[in-house]
């Protein structure tokens, strides 16, 4: 079994956050760049550093692709040196393939290669400002699947428990776990309080096909 391990190839503002925050969850990675500025600013804070050019099939062979979990191709500012990175690693045997892509064309270009997963972060941020110009009490929302996401919601005004269970079962949601203003973490949903109050945050689950119909509990 692969060990909680992933390569990050490009070392951009995006492949740096994700390599970055990916070690503080616990996963091993490995950051590759071919520029040896950006691979000193990050090998201090990841398991490993190495300065590669991965659209070389001389580096591809280099490393051992089947340690890891997971392979990110985060070279998006650059459509042809990142289809050559997918072709080489594809190469290689690598099976989950992660690439972070420039624009709708990009996207359908590696699509069509089988990568396994297409990142497009411009596109998501896009929709999630416009989420949350239309839901402003949203604080964080993730998508599970096609169809299913899970938020945290801030509560604004006092809000009787009758009502938001009402707006629960209208939507179709599942409450997950509520966090009250004075305390410290999520707990479980089992007791609802009598009304919830400004500050207070709940974690809902979307089983809707609109995706994110949330209540507006403002």
């Amino acid at each position: 079994m692969k060990r909680n391990r992933i390569a990050v190839i490009g070392l951009g503002r995006f492949g740096h956050s994700l390599a970055i925050e990916a070690q503080k969850n616990g996963i091993e990675v490995l950051a590759i760049d071919r520029h040896e500025s950006l691979v000193n600013d990050i090998a201090d804070q990841v398991s490993e550093a190495m300065i590669a050019d991965c659209t070389n099939p001389k580096a591809i062979t280099a490393v051992d692709w089947q340690q890891f979990s997971t392979v990110v191709v985060a070279i998006g500012s650059d459509i042809k040196n990142s289809m050559m990175a997918v072709i080489h690693l594809q190469e290689a045997g690598v099976q989950n393939l992660w690439c972070k892509v420039q624009d709708r064309y990009h996207a359908a270009l590696v699509s069509r290669m089988g990568v396994q997963r297409v990142i497009s972060p411009e596109e998501e941020m896009g929709r999630r400002a416009g989420r949350t110009l239309k839901y402003p009490d949203i604080l964080q929302q993730m998508q599970l699947t096609e169809n299913q996401y899970v938020a945290e919601i801030k509560i604004i005004n006092i809000v009787e428990q009758r009502s938001f269970l009402s707006t629960l079962r209208l939507q179709d949601l599942t409450l997950l776990a509520i966090k009250q203003k004075k305390h410290s973490q999520f707990e479980s949903s089992r007791e609802l309080p009598d009304r919830f109050h400004p500050g207070d945050k709940v974690l809902v689950m979307s089983r809707t096909r609109e995706g994110f119909a949330w209540p507006s509990l403002l």
